[in-house]
């Protein structure tokens, strides 16, 4: 890709990554019985150039920060701003309010995926808004968040909790709101901040990690990729995502990609509709709490510990590289744990069939430099809807050289590239609740041997 397209490309994502990609899990019907990448596959040439590329741009935010921090205009609006913090906490109550009574009214905890498994979880999320409705009664609310949290682990697994982790900062914010000690109550923003920030990190890294997530949901809307290869596009995405986080975590230019993230994050709700204002309410109070509160009066944001900008810039550039590497990698581990207990499970709960499905499977050029699977599946009926087990129903795994690259939930599916050489593409039946069909012990499955030149 020549330095102009790519450069292009990159902002394109930086643009739409929010709505692109942002939460997959709620659109891709993802499951974690889907086989990860490993390290040394997730780490592609275009990683490489893009991580490089995120090190030089925050570096260069630092510059920019320190330009517009010294303008009169930035100083008026800081200035105006700062009057309203006496309403950061209300805004916060009301943010966390809303997104309880939404995921209540979804039975769910928090977010749209987590299914509540008993009538007492969606009550307990009632009383906590109740508990809000008085800023008095805010600490009691901010403890019954993270007790709900905490529940949410001992149900769900950390891989998966921590996409959701500025639950926790929000309820560590309403528990101290009301400290006696104002170094303490001043603790709520610096965790806000981070929290935030570390949600951002850690759902950027699912696109490298899970790229068939991602890739599915941009296929569905690939007017979101502007033209561009959604599997850059994908990458692009994660990049900026990732970084945006970073900048939160650092305290680097919080009011202007607050309003950035708010107002792309309103946006994506043309696209993606109810699911969207569900899963976001929570972070668009958050971000509105950033705007109003700017870095805070009481701590230091840590970009500003250093004071000389050389110094600034190799401590934003070099750490965005440190966070890159040291979440990457636990990210990946955690990825393929959750993989191979799924894994277990299902060779403990194959759907055993006395008479299998007569399956065939053809892959072919499009003639775009990409490859359509088509599977025939005899009797057997695609659905794309998840739930409970229907014989005869369900969709398919697709495996390229045994690793996983596609779900079918129809008869064909487009793959955008496959690796020079001989490759085998396998496609195996699953249930809707993700078991795989089976006969006589084995799974029922179809390959083919592709020569991609």
């Amino acid at each position: 890709m020549r330095p102009a397209r790519f450069a292009l490309a990159a902002l394109a994502a930086a643009a739409l990554a929010p709505a692109a990609t942002a939460h997959v899990k709620w659109f891709s019907e993802f499951s974690f019985a889907d086989q990860p990448l490993t390290l040394s596959r997730a780490w592609t040439p275009t990683v490489t150039a893009l991580l490089a590329l995120s090190v030089v741009v925050v570096g260069a935010l630092v510059w920019v920060d320190r330009r517009i921090s010294g303008t009169g205009w930035y100083g008026r609006l800081d200035a105006w701003l700062a009057g309203y913090r006496d309403r950061s906490g209300l805004v916060l109550r009301v943010g966390a309010g809303a997104a309880l009574l939404l995921a209540w009214q979804g039975d769910a905890i928090f977010v749209p995926e987590f299914e509540i498994p008993a009538a007492w979880v969606g009550w307990a999320q009632f009383a906590l808004v109740l508990l809000l409705l008085s800023e008095r009664t805010a600490p009691l609310a901010g403890a019954g968040m993270l007790a709900l949290y905490g529940y949410g682990f001992a149900l769900f697994s950390a891989l998966h909790m921590l996409d959701y982790v500025f639950f926790a900062g929000v309820g560590f914010a309403l528990l101290v709101s009301r400290a006696p000690s104002e170094r303490v109550r001043a603790l709520g923003l610096p965790a806000l901040y981070f929290t935030v920030g570390f949600s951002l990190c850690w759902v950027a890294l699912e696109k490298l990690i899970y790229p068939q997530w991602g890739l599915y949901v941009l296929s569905q809307n690939p007017q979101l990729t502007l033209g561009f290869p959604i599997e850059f596009f994908l990458t692009a995405a994660a990049f900026v995502e990732f970084s945006l986080g970073f900048l939160l975590i650092i305290g680097l230019l919080e009011r202007p990609f607050a309003l950035v993230i708010t107002l792309v994050f309103f946006s994506t709700t043309l696209v993606f509709g109810k699911t969207e204002v569900i899963g976001h309410t929570l972070i668009h109070a958050a971000l509105l709490v950033f705007l109003i509160e700017g870095p805070g009066t009481v701590y230091r944001a840590p970009v500003t510990f250093h004071q000389r900008p050389a110094l600034r810039t190799a401590f934003a550039s070099v750490n965005l590289g440190l966070l890159f590497g040291l979440l990457l990698v636990p990210y990946a581990a955690l990825a393929w744990d959750a993989y191979e207990d799924h894994a277990e499970a299902v060779a403990r709960a194959l759907v055993e069939v006395e008479r299998p499905p007569s399956v065939a499977l053809a892959v072919e050029p499009d003639g775009s430099g990409g490859y359509l699977a088509r599977l025939e599946a005899t009797p057997f009926r695609f659905t794309p809807d998840a739930g409970a087990h229907v014989p005869g129903e369900g969709h398919a795994h697709l495996y390229v050289d045994g690793a996983q690259v596609a779900r079918m939930y129809g008869p064909v599916v487009h793959l955008p590239t496959l690796p020079p050489g001989r490759r085998t593409v396998t496609a195996v039946l699953a249930t809707r609740d993700h078991r795989l069909y089976a006969h006589g012990g084995e799974a029922v499955r179809a390959e083919r041997i592709v020569s991609v030149p």
